[in-house]
């Protein structure tokens, strides 16, 4: 809000209102009226009751000598060049002083960091002594941040202590400051840089300066601010405006939008990489490295395009589609590594359909089979060998979601008649390298099973089971020359045996870049991440870690997919079990290379 920043340029013109004569009664109107009495002093500070949320590790408010962040300034939300910077600079003891330039001009504030939040100090100072001291130090941002639709509210008022309009008594002064936490909301700049997380707040600041004389009208300066701050990166947009009592325009609108900076020495965009959101309703994603283009299975509820294949282009996020409906409810998805066929899993026939690439013509159509307990078994997940383009693997559940039926094997279009045990099935799946052997793992009890199953003559052979360490937020399995990959561990191939583990608090995923893994960083507070790590996969050493703005509840990867070098693809709002994903994000970063 830049308390002080903002009031002293309102606080010179109010006293200049107050002493010029400005709102005086024509004398012919009626007897004078008698003199105001002064307000009396206030100093109040009122959080709100309710639960608040502690992000404080996130870091949304940077301020260290040093720190430098550049917006477009754009009147009226339009783009005219105009450039606005903030800096930082250190003021006495562990204080900071954060100057926003523009236009010519120039103004401050100072800021301290305490238990409670940011704090602006001493933001009267060049007001009156008496202004300067009733007012004393305000929080500007509390932390953890209040929810609820009640407003933080702070309010100092009193005696200004000066005769500001000639009639021998002190005015009075009212200044209140109104703070709404909106909650963490989508932030996406021209640039294409994407905040998932940003904090927004809803700032009102309202000066009020009353003159002792009856026949001079309050002065009232009202500024609104919407702001949004992300993580490590500070405030990325801010909208702001000021009007007078009567709703005269004192400050013309104007919105920032980030351009650049540097915080701790970094690119505050070059760190957070670039990122594409992409609006698509689907269920899956894979990524056609022969094409440079991702296939995405769309929800069934999506009007003129639902239950086709969405193709998104990596390099601009482009999305034009297959052009025909695949099948009821399509969800899982394979891509044979020559880009030479796609297989896609329709969750609402038990069907699995193979389309040819890239026209997405039909090669054939084979329905799972029946239970007779559990009814018509639904494909989960898919996975295609690497070695023949006609044989997948299906790992199957029933209609409700609540039992495994085994993993099943579809060669040349026919269901295998051997397939591992009801009950005790894979709800992912992944080939080994060779195509002889397939990797199942069971996220959706706590069972917590990685299995391993031999290709046979008539079907699949369960040879080895072992408890993974990996458990519900787990949504992925790899296979990788370094070994089997779930979760953030690594196991050997031949017996499952763990040979290593990433030390980080979330899940990894195979990176296409040879011998790279890509992990979710959790920090401290174990809700959310805004890191990734990228991770050598022989040795599960951190290499570096990247911040990407966006918020993983439990550190889980849903449907993560490795793209072109430097990219992956993040499906947002996603539940790899049921819900499809709101959205996904390609992300870049020279990090991930």
């Amino acid at each position: 809000m830049r308390i002080g920043a903002r009031l002293m340029p309102w606080v010179v013109l109010l006293l200049a209102a107050c002493g010029g004569g400005g709102g005086r009664e024509d004398p012919v109107m009626g007897p004078v009226p008698p003199p105001r009495e002064p307000l009396p002093t206030v100093s109040q500070d009122r959080l709100p009751d309710g639960p608040t949320v502690d992000h404080r590790s996130r870091n949304y408010f940077p301020m260290q000598p040093g720190d430098t962040w550049t917006y477009d300034r754009q009147p009226e939300g339009v783009s005219l060049g105009v450039t606005m910077t903030r800096t930082v600079t250190a003021a006495s003891g562990s204080d900071v002083r954060v100057t926003e330039s523009a236009l010519g001009e120039s103004d401050s504030t100072v800021y301290r960091r305490t238990a409670d939040g940011i704090v602006a100090v001493a933001p009267m100072a060049e007001g009156t002594a008496l202004m300067n001291q009733i007012v004393g130090n305000i929080l500007e941002y509390a932390e953890p941040f209040p929810l609820g639709a009640e407003p933080r509210t702070v309010v100092r008022q009193g005696s200004t202590g000066e005769d500001l309009d000639g009639d021998g008594r002190h005015e009075s002064f009212r200044l209140e400051l109104r703070q709404t936490f909106v909650g963490l909301e989508r932030v996406t700049l021209p640039s294409g840089h994407l905040f998932v997380d940003a904090a927004r707040f809803h700032n009102v600041l309202r000066l009020t300066l009353v003159p002792s004389d009856g026949r001079l009208a309050p002065q009232v300066l009202t500024s609104t601010e919407e702001a949004w701050w992300a993580p490590h990166v500070g405030l990325v947009r801010a909208e702001r405006s000021a009007v007078d009592a009567t709703g005269t325009v004192v400050e013309q609108p104007y919105t920032l939008v980030l351009t650049g900076g540097t915080v701790g020495g970094e690119d505050v965009l070059a760190r957070t990489g670039f990122a594409r959101n992409v609006p698509l309703l689907h269920h899956a994603l894979v990524y056609d490295a022969t094409r440079g283009r991702y296939y995405a299975s769309v929800a069934g509820s999506v009007p003129v395009h639902g239950q086709q294949i969405a193709i998104v282009q990596a390099a601009d996020g482009a999305v034009s589609y297959s052009g025909r409906a695949v099948g009821s409810s399509p969800t899982a998805l394979a891509l044979h590594p020559s880009g030479d066929a796609l297989y896609v899993a329709l969750a609402g026939s038990g069907e699995v359909v193979k389309l040819r690439l890239p026209d997405f013509a039909e090669q054939w159509r084979v329905r799972l089979p029946a239970s007779g307990i559990f009814g018509q078994w639904l494909p989960r997940s898919l996975a295609v060998s690497p070695t023949d383009a006609d044989v997948i693997a299906v790992a199957m559940v029933n209609a409700a979601g609540t039992v495994q039926g085994g993993v099943a094997l579809i060669r040349d279009g026919v269901v295998q008649p051997r397939a591992t045990p009801e009950q005790q099935g894979s709800t992912v799946v992944t080939f080994g390298a060779d195509g002889s052997t397939v990797y199942g793992f069971n996220n959706a009890t706590t069972e917590y099973g990685l299995r391993r199953i031999a290709v046979v003559a008539d079907g699949l052979q369960e040879m080895q089971v072992v408890e993974g360490r990996a458990g519900f937020a787990m949504a992925g399995l790899d296979w990788t020359p370094q070994g089997l990959l779930l979760g953030r561990t690594l196991y050997r191939a031949a017996d499952l045996a763990p040979v290593g583990a990433v030390d980080v608090e979330g899940d990894c995923r195979a990176l296409r870049t040879p011998n790279r893994l890509v992990c979710t960083r959790s920090r401290t507070d174990q809700t959310s991440t805004s890191e990734l790590a990228v991770v050598d996969a022989t040795t599960q050493v951190v290499l570096r870690t990247v911040t990407f703005g966006f918020a993983l509840q439990g550190g889980r990867l849903w449907g993560m997919v490795s793209g072109p070098p430097g990219q992956v693809a993040l499906r947002l709002d996603a539940d790899y079990a049921s819900r499809p994903a709101e959205s996904l994000v390609l992300f870049n970063s020279a990090a991930l290379e």
